[in-house]
């Protein structure tokens, strides 16, 4: 297999307890921002259930985005993982994160104060009309490997992406590294 670059299959496969049922789809997501480039970007790990795992990212600039900096990004890669899921045929995805927001403003445990927000919840509750959502929190920075590896991928996507990507779906990722299911 070839070395990961932040895209596509990730070298090795998840641990047993690190899988999902059959028919569910585990994503990490993470989001990152640098001022220096004005960018903001996210990463996303997505772990089955016969232990693959594949990332992806990618990178805005749109100035009211801007605002939120890695907030930005957090939202996307929420979003692009239940999109991917969609996608994919998936009947349910447990979302693991690090910002409280991702989930909250979802629930409505936080007020979405600005639009940006009041977008992402309102995007999110509908597509949870058509798929099953479970969030699940994990600790920022403290070894967890897929959040780390999702925020090692929310850097690479600010640095090295090239806008917001078109969502994939897992025949995509698949076709890519030569296997057909």
């Amino acid at each position: 297999m070839t070395e990961w670059n932040g895209l596509g299959r990730y070298p090795e496969n998840a641990d047993v307890k690190d899988r999902p049922a059959e028919g569910g789809l585990l994503a990490y997501v993470d989001g990152s921002y640098q001022d220096a480039l004005k960018k903001y970007g996210f990463g996303c790990v997505f772990i089955l259930s016969d232990g693959r795992v594949y990332t992806e990212y990618g990178n805005g600039d749109n100035p009211d985005s801007l605002k939120q900096r890695n907030v930005s990004g957090e939202m996307l890669g929420a979003m692009y993982a239940v999109r991917f899921a969609l996608n994919s045929g998936f009947t349910a995805i447990e979302i693991r994160y690090d910002y409280e927001g991702i989930e909250k403003w979802v629930t409505g445990a936080w007020k979405s104060k600005n639009e940006l927000t009041q977008k992402y919840a309102q995007t999110m509750r509908a597509w949870g009309q058509k798929i099953q959502i479970r969030f699940t929190k994990v600790p920022a920075h403290s070894k967890v490997k897929y959040n780390e590896l999702a925020d090692e991928t929310a850097k690479l996507g600010v640095e090295n992406g090239n806008g917001i990507p078109k969502v994939k779906s897992l025949s995509d990722f698949e076709a890519a590294e030569g296997r057909e299911e």
